[in-house]
């Protein structure tokens, strides 16, 4: 849709207000508004930010990095393509910017930008991508200084099925009026935690999906007095919650994964991409899983992953080779990273982790064996053997690999490297003093 029917669109639906949002190295959502009248000439001028705009942390502190301070603009031009009417707010129409320098050059710290760039590079090698989030979340009642988990059940009951039902189905419907279409939905092991997983899409559309679908749960959850978070550790004494990602590489019709012949019908572009991944994940998860609470979340036994390693329906592996449909197993293979959380900016989270599959595939990187236990149930030496590495056990060891790794310069510039190191290891500073319990606790209400 170009700009002309956006404004025509929204014009008859009564619309008042217009978000420009982007979102930060925090996965943190923020943006702009603007009254209907002025949309034309801000889609065509954008909308001014500062060039500190992504060099802050979670508590809006401006990190030191050249040239992102207060002095200079960058623009926030709005991408009409993905204006959506808030389904629980009708008067506001939102859409996700893309950020570029004065003189009208994509801004080369900009995540969504750099998105773009990373599934070109994909487009030019023959493949196109779909994906998802797959989010759980916890529902609370109380305040903020008094949350309980909402009818703390036994995972998959219909006791708490029946429970939500309320919740989701109005959920559904808001989510299905911005064009999101759910998958399926149960309650999870964690204590009132849900999840609603989403169809998948382009890389771009999927990462816009999951910023719009957090905000629709979390406004729904209020129209039933209840608390929804995100936080990979909402609670010390309960299962994390994660945020894994779905992906299919295709050529034309076909699922470049997908061989039926193959161990685990994972085609050897699949294992490549697998090998990408497992080469690059140390500091991928810096990207995917980078506040200092999903640290709390990946630990052994958890069913969140705790090594770098893959395999068949293995939830304890970081990467899972679900099983494929029984009716259409050719266009069903796909590969799940659930060493993954909600506190990632999207559009990194996805750029970095297409970017290593993709240099897998480009040097046919292979994976190593695949593992079908528990790697926590290993001794240290089978691991050393089979290749199993730990993943990082903290925020700051992630950052570590992240900007020693080569690949990510190569994605990311020097300048963002720069900025996300210092926002992500002033964080881990920050947190490093606090209990378990109250790491878990701000991260649950900011997230």
């Amino acid at each position: 849709m170009n700009d002309e029917a956006v404004i025509e669109e929204l014009t008859e639906k009564q619309t008042e207000l217009i978000e420009f949002l982007y979102v930060d190295y925090n996965g943190l959502t923020r943006g702009k508004v603007i009254p209907l009248a002025s949309l034309k000439a801000k889609l065509a001028d954008g909308i001014g930010l500062t060039k500190a705009t992504l060099n802050v942390s979670e508590r809006d502190t401006i990190l030191p990095v050249a040239d992102m301070t207060p002095i200079g603009e960058l623009r926030l031009i709005g991408d009409a393509a993905s204006a959506h009417v808030l389904p629980y707010m009708p008067q506001v129409a939102t859409l996700m910017g893309d950020i570029y320098n004065l003189d009208k050059t994509p801004y080369a710290s900009d995540p969504r930008t750099i998105l773009k760039r990373v599934v070109k590079q994909l487009a030019d090698a023959g493949f196109s991508v779909k994906m998802a989030y797959e989010n759980e979340f916890e529902l609370f009642t109380g305040d903020k200084d008094h949350r309980e988990p909402a009818m703390p059940r036994v995972a998959f009951s219909t006791e708490s099925m029946d429970f939500a039902y309320p919740f989701i189905l109005k959920t559904i419907n808001q989510l299905q009026q911005v064009g999101i279409m759910p998958n399926a939905y149960y309650p999870e092991g964690g204590i009132g935690q849900h999840e609603l997983s989403m169809l998948p899409q382009d890389p771009v559309t999927a990462a816009d999906n999951e910023v719009i679908y957090k905000r629709i749960i979390k406004n729904t959850a209020k129209d039933f007095d209840l608390y929804a978070s995100f936080a990979p550790k909402p609670l010390v004494d309960s299962a994390g919650s994660g945020a894994h990602i779905h992906l299919s590489l295709w050529r034309g019709q076909e699922d470049a994964f997908f061989d039926a012949d193959a161990p685990m019908q994972l085609s050897k572009t699949g294992q490549y991409f697998v090998g990408g991944v497992l080469k690059h994940i140390q500091g991928l998860l810096a990207l995917t899983c980078p506040s200092a609470n999903s640290y709390q979340r990946l630990a052994p036994g958890h069913w969140s992953s705790a090594y770098a390693t893959y395999g068949k329906d293995n939830r304890e592996a970081a990467m899972r080779i679900p099983s494929t449909a029984w009716g259409d197993p050719a266009s069903s293979m796909n590969i799940e990273l659930k060493a993954s959380d909600a506190t990632a900016n999207p559009y990194l989270a996805f750029a970095g982790l297409l970017a290593a599959g993709l240099d897998g595939i480009q040097h046919q990187t292979q994976p190593g064996d695949y593992c079908d236990v528990d790697p926590a149930t290993l001794s240290e030496a089978q691991r050393d053997e089979m290749g199993i590495h730990r993943l990082p056990q903290s925020l700051s060891q992630a950052v570590d690999a992240f900007v020693t790794d080569s690949l990510f310069h190569d994605v990311f510039g020097p300048q963002l490297i720069d900025a996300y190191a210092k926002i992500k290891r002033e964080d881990d500073q920050y947190y490093s003093k606090l209990a378990l319990e109250k790491i878990a606790a701000l991260h649950r209400e900011l997230y």
